[in-house]
């Protein structure tokens, strides 16, 4: 359960005009442990639609970005071949790390905001 804060994305945002919708500052529980949704988006307009959200703890208050697509026939079998995949090789975890830090450093990581992927 969670608890959702103030969005920081704003209406002029370039990345979210017209394809996504903010959150509401409306209690969706979490409070005995301390955790809050410190961002909510749910993107409508892309191939794929998708619900951003940040989870903010004590223990972590600069949060984990979580994005999720629902009703999507083959998630599972790519989570299963991702899964295969690192543990067939072990370095790809690491890489994936760099990677990610790489293209989230130069703001290249939003395939819906014309990033790699999109």
């Amino acid at each position: 359960e969670f608890e959702a804060d103030e969005s920081p994305a704003t209406e002029d945002d370039d990345d979210h005009n017209n394809n996504t919708e903010e959150g509401s500052n409306d209690s969706v529980g979490g409070k005995e442990r301390g955790e809050h949704l410190s961002y909510l988006e749910v993107i409508t307009r892309t191939r794929v639609p998708l619900v951003k959200f940040t989870v903010s703890t004590a223990a972590n208050p600069a949060g984990i970005d979580v994005d999720a697509c629902f009703d999507q026939p083959h998630g599972p079998e790519s989570a299963s071949l991702i899964h295969r995949f690192m543990e067939s090789m072990p370095p790809l975890r690491p890489l994936t790390f760099v990677l990610k830090y790489f293209l989230a450093s130069r703001d290249i990581n939003k395939p819906y905001g014309g990033g790699v992927g999109g």
